[in-house]
């Protein structure tokens, strides 16, 4: 059985995951020795109106594809099995009774950390996991009760923008090739390129 000593979660929309993901991925498990991170499209963002454009299995075929070359990072749909809305310190909890042996850690960027008093439990999401808050701009302070470990640089990929300029062209510097083809392939945010 795998019992990986230090796991991170990186939860998300991944509409569509991009190479500024696997960018803050990579240096989350540089920068803390990560043995693995566990890559977590969530059913509907509690923070966000909008659901996801691309379906739930489209998601996760595009994480698979952004990740077959990455024997660190698995995908997991734990969060697309719980209802709407996605709250992290479920899925922490679901997390830590699969990997009962191992350090968990919750990746996320600073928008979210500036707003995380705003999430559903986050206290007791604390008592689950230490934060890894990646930060363009190293302006983020420390939060009493939270264990955190900040990270930074910098990548310039948006999935916004890679779904708003879909219809004329996708960024090839933004996105894994056979994300791009499957994007493609399934005319997703309206791809016509």
């Amino acid at each position: 059985m795998d019992h990986p000593k230090r796991v991170a979660l990186f939860g998300g929309t991944f509409d569509p995951v991009h190479l500024g993901h696997l960018a803050i991925a990579r240096a989350a498990r540089e920068r803390l020795h990560l043995d693995r991170v566990l890559f977590i499209p969530c059913r509907q963002s509690p923070h966000k109106d909008n659901p996801a454009l691309a379906g739930n299995n489209q998601r996760i075929h595009m994480l698979e594809l952004a990740l077959a070359a990455e024997p660190w990072a698995l995908v997991s749909g734990v969060e697309l099995q719980f209802p709407s809305p996605s709250y992290s310190w479920i899925t922490a909890e679901a997390m830590a009774e699969i990997y009962p042996r191992s350090q968990l850690f919750w990746l996320m960027g600073a928008d979210q950390w500036s707003v995380i008093e705003s999430w559903s439990r986050p206290e007791h999401l604390a008592g689950i996991v230490d934060f890894i808050v990646h930060d363009r701009d190293g302006l983020i302070n420390p939060r009493t009760g939270f264990r955190t470990h900040f990270i930074s640089g910098s990548h310039p990929a948006s999935a916004h923008e890679i779904r708003s300029r879909a219809p004329d062209t996708l960024p090839a510097e933004w996105l894994h090739p056979a994300v791009a083809d499957f994007i493609r392939s399934c005319n997703l945010y309206g791809c016509r390129s």
